[in-house]
């Protein structure tokens, strides 16, 4: 059944651009394709916000951020992450994800330095010499780590509340401030590096992981790495000229319109990342938008059917296993199947692309 475009066009509008800025053309939506409501549509699900709501949310993000530099002195540094630092963000997934990294301690992966100093003829002389002086200058942190970010995140609660009116810090994982010049939410994580040899035998700062701090349990989330993920995204939508992030903001507009549906997604925006991700570069590297859609609906028909590729699977940052024990997950893949065949069809029906 043919779509409401008319409906979904506007839905996407409210969500990417809700202060009605200028956007940017697609770089290769000129492609002797005439004018159409599904082509519109699909043209405005990938095109992402413009550069000025993204400049301006993080200009909110610093607005925090200058008042807990005040606060923390130099025993902080902070880092932006999430799908604003690729600029694959809607509406929908558009706070700002502010990191403050503690610098007094860090967690140190001693374990796997000391077995890769054990095996030296896996690593050239430079990578050897790195893993080498990080063992050299490490220290056994005579504090208690938990206790400083539990700390930090106190300190932090009680700064921000006292400045905005609009503080949420129910949440375990992230202090949620309301800016109201320019309006975005942003969320504060408390969390400290974790040094693992990939980081260590290269002193790269990408390289580097997180673990952020759970005020709920006291506790330290598993290790991420989202420096790495960001730099992977922007990198492989280089090389195809920002077509990966086209698919990546079109998987997301999917996800928004099925959720009215089906209630909270179990994909979330870090699935799609890998599943946009993992596709094959020389598969899409030339296509127009609307080659896009029928790449996306054989990669997610093929995920969907073949039970071993789904499992294999990973992070943009190679750590887990995106459908694993994900069963949820696999049933809305066959949902999100099913949205991108309707729309296909419809491309299909008007021949703007090759069957």
């Amino acid at each position: 059944m043919k779509k409401n475009y008319t409906n979904l066009i506007q839905k996407v509008k409210e969500r990417s651009n809700p202060e009605n800025l200028p956007i940017r053309r697609l770089l290769f939506e000129s492609a002797g394709i005439p004018y159409t409501d599904v082509g519109q549509y699909v043209k405005l699900a990938m095109a992402g916000v413009p550069l000025e709501y993204t400049n301006n949310s993080k200009a909110a993000a610093k607005k925090v951020m200058v008042h807990l530099e005040k606060l923390h002195d130099k025993n902080i540094e902070f880092r932006f992450q999430g799908s604003v630092e690729t600029n694959t963000h809607i509406l929908n997934d558009n706070d700002i994800d502010l990191l403050q990294i503690s610098l007094q301690s860090s967690t140190v992966d001693r374990a796997s330095l000391k077995t890769a100093l054990d095996e030296s003829w896996k690593y050239t002389n430079k990578e050897y010499k790195n893993l080498k002086e990080h063992s050299d200058n490490f220290t056994l942190y005579g504090g208690d780590q938990l206790s400083d970010l539990g700390k930090i995140r106190i300190k932090s609660e009680e700064t921000l509340q006292s400045i905005y009116k609009d503080v949420d810090i129910s949440k375990p994982k992230a202090i949620a401030v309301e800016v109201k010049t320019p309006l975005r939410k942003v969320d504060v994580a408390t969390a400290v590096y974790y040094k693992a040899i990939p980081y260590m035998k290269s002193n790269s700062e990408h390289k580097k992981g997180i673990q952020i701090y759970n005020k709920e349990t006291d506790s330290k989330l598993p290790v991420e790495f989202p420096f790495w993920s960001i730099k992977r995204i922007n990198e492989k939508s280089i090389l195809s000229n920002g077509r990966l992030k086209k698919m990546i903001r079109f998987l997301k507009n999917i996800k928004c319109d099925t959720s009215q549906i089906t209630g909270k997604p179990k994909i979330s925006s870090f699935d799609i990342n890998a599943i946009c991700y993992d596709i094959d570069l020389k598969i899409y590297d030339s296509s127009n938008y609307l080659e896009l859609v029928m790449i996306l609906y054989n990669q997610i028909s093929l995920l969907a059917s073949d039970e071993s590729y789904r499992n294999n699977l990973k992070s943009v940052d190679a750590q887990e296993y995106i459908f694993r024990s994900n069963p949820e997950k696999v049933s809305e893949l066959y949902i999100f199947k099913s949205e991108i065949d309707a729309i296909l069809s419809d491309i299909y029906s008007l021949k703007l692309i090759a069957v």
